[in-house]
């Protein structure tokens, strides 16, 4: 790491946190950038993310910062590199902290002229970076990228807050007295969702229970599955409704927010529960990653491990039952 510690009273310009790809991944960056309010009360923070992260962030307005869009991530006419950096010369950025590994994000920051740039030691970036952190693997993201901050600055903080959501209320109100969101992932989740045979099995034992409603969670790719799912249950005249891919990022925060639990495959749906203080129980087979390092900071959470021999990574997620995930809910919201 660079030697020289970081004294934020005498950093002039604005400060530019560059996000993670995925959505859990985002959300686990909150505290980091709480960290970075409170060292900069007074300067803009601005956090340079893919465009659909945009409606993400404007249900964490509490954490006072500005979003950039990554317009080298447009669907249509995507910039490069050369034009991104011109754009970002136009807000006076002073330091950035790189909560990706990314040498183009690296590259990307010394093009526009940062002089500050923190981030972690890997791919080769390191000649990029003013301050260049060795990167433990072992700890969870919520540590990685608060260290991103803390260490720089001379480690002025002991401790950081879970990151938190703030969903709004929905214009249409939620059916049922009980009102449980369910992303079990599609085909395109690959040996992280949960199986068809099991999700059904899994949806009729829940929808036996009087005053429950079921929504199906997930994005356009996925739709056609939950709906088979959801038409399965229609034919039994069970609750259930399908709203895979039929919302924005923002409004399935409102929509995970104003339930009273969830289930979910271990992905963003349910790092988005976590920091809506929806109880929430996690379906954990074969992962991109290790539990340990990904899991929500939350209390009324209940992860469900597999325990399965298998040594095919698809079938290992099966040792996990629909009547076990059932007693986890109930036992969560009892």
């Amino acid at each position: 790491m660079g030697s020289k510690v970081i004294v934020s009273g005498q950093v002039s310009g604005a400060i530019l946190a560059v996000l993670p790809k995925f959505i859990g991944d985002a959300i686990n960056t909150l505290p980091a950038l709480e960290l970075l309010q409170n060292l900069y009360p007074t300067q803009r923070i601005y956090v340079l993310g893919r465009p659909f992260m945009a409606s993400l962030f404007s249900r964490a307005d509490h954490y006072g910062v500005e979003f950039i869009p990554d317009k080298r991530h447009y669907y249509d006419a995507p910039h490069n590199i050369l034009s991104m950096s011109r754009i970002l010369k136009g807000y006076n950025i002073s330091a950035a902290v790189l909560f990706r590994g990314s040498l183009r994000d690296a590259l990307l920051m010394k093009l526009a002229g940062i002089k500050t740039i923190i981030g972690y030691a890997q791919n080769a970036r390191s000649p990029l970076l003013s301050h260049a952190l060795k990167l433990n693997p072992c700890e969870h993201y919520i540590y990685r990228y608060c260290q991103l901050v803390n260490e720089p600055h001379g480690k002025p903080f002991e401790t950081f807050n879970k990151p938190t959501l703030t969903p709004q209320k929905l214009e249409q109100p939620l059916k049922g007295k009980l009102k449980i969101a369910l992303y079990l992932g599609g085909t395109i989740k690959g040996h992280r969702c949960y199986p068809h045979d099991l999700s059904l099995a899994l949806l009729k034992r829940l929808s036996a229970y009087q005053d429950i409603h079921l929504y199906l969670l997930g994005d356009s790719a996925e739709r056609d599955e939950m709906e088979t799912l959801t038409q399965e249950l229609v034919k039994q005249n069970k609750s259930v409704t399908n709203l895979a891919g039929r919302m924005t990022l923002d409004i399935l925060v409102d929509t995970i927010g104003n339930m009273d639990a969830m289930i979910s495959i271990d992905s963003g749906p349910m790092h988005i529960a976590a920091a809506c203080n929806t109880p929430c129980v996690a379906i954990i087979g074969q992962g991109t990653s290790p539990w340990s390092i990904v899991a929500p900071k939350q209390q009324n959470l209940i992860a469900l491990h597999h325990q399965s021999m298998s040594l095919s990574e698809s079938q290992m997620i099966r040792d996990i039952s629909p009547q076990a995930i059932s007693q986890a809910l109930f036992e969560l919201i009892k």
